[in-house]
Parts: C-alpha cells; sequence; structure tokens
C-alpha cells in the first residue's frame, strides 16, 4: 500500500537523489549520485521553485519511504488555436524505486498531475519519453508526437 502526497522542503535531498538516479538510468550522467555541481544546482532550482510554486513534486511512500515521484512545471505560450489559453504542463522526472515498479505508483502519481493539470486550466500536457516503454503514458491517454529538435548554448 502507498499513498500520494505534495513535497516538502524537508523532501529535497530525497527528490534530488530520486533525479539523479533517473538521470543515470537514462545515461545522462555518469555515477548514479550525479555530480556535486549537478545536486548543487539542482537542490537551489527545487528550493527555490518549489517556494514559489513554480514546480510541484508529488511523493509517493509506503510506511514512511519515498518509493516514487514526479515533478510538473506550467508554462505559458501565446495562445494557438488547439490551446486558447496558452497554458502547458511540462512533466519531468517520472521515477519510481525498482522494488515498486510495475505496482501501479507511477499511475497514480501521474493521475494526479493530470487532474492538477486539468484545475489549472492547461490544455496540454508534455512529458518527455527518454526510454522506449511508453505502455504507461499511453494507457493514460498521451501520444507520440515527432518534430522535435533542439540545441545547446553554451
Amino acid at each position: 500500500m502507498f499513498t500520494i502526497r505534495d513535497a516538502y522542503l524537508r523532501d529535497i535531498e530525497k527528490i534530488i537523489e530520486y533525479r539523479m538516479k533517473l538521470l543515470f538510468e537514462l545515461g545522462k550522467v555518469e555515477k548514479e549520485d550525479g555530480t556535486s555541481k549537478l545536486r548543487d544546482a539542482t537542490r537551489s532550482y527545487f528550493i527555490n521553485k518549489i517556494q514559489t510554486g513554480e514546480f510541484r513534486v508529488w511523493i509517493a511512500e509506503s510506511a514512511g519511504d519515498i518509493i516514487g515521484m514526479t515533478c510538473i512545471q506550467f508554462i505559458e505560450h501565446p495562445p494557438i488555436y488547439e490551446n486558447i489559453g496558452g497554458v502547458e504542463a511540462h512533466v519531468m522526472d517520472v521515477y519510481t524505486t525498482n522494488d515498486w515498479r510495475g505496482k501501479g505508483v507511477a499511475t497514480a502519481i501521474l493521475e494526479q498531475v493530470i487532474a492538477h493539470a486539468k484545475e489549472h486550466n492547461a490544455k496540454r500536457i508534455v512529458l518527455n519519453t527518454i526510454g522506449t516503454d511508453t505502455r504507461i503514458y499511453e494507457k493514460l491517454g498521451f501520444t507520440p508526437i515527432s518534430g522535435a529538435m533542439e540545441m545547446f548554448l553554451d
């Protein structure tokens, strides 16, 4: 059994730990705990954005242990026909510990995230999938998109 709740500032270190593990699993960092520079920058970002309400993290907990998390951030764009209000939700860091994978944790958190996005009038939710298994997202109604490009600037 598990419960879903908002993250608190006291959860920051565990959130950072799970983000580093996720980035490691995705091949984005070389070490499972990331680097101290990345961890420090992540800590500063999360503390600032959670306190201002610009960023929200949901935690799944079982017997007092954090077993999963997902984050959301709203972005406001100029209106387009499909999204007159211009509000989009960007979902990231969908992570569940190994022992709890396949037990509905991520689905339960994502259902709350989707409801929250609707409450905040988001008309589009963007979720970047880096892995190849997208079944959980498709089951919830997400559809694959293409046509994106990126550039990293110095």
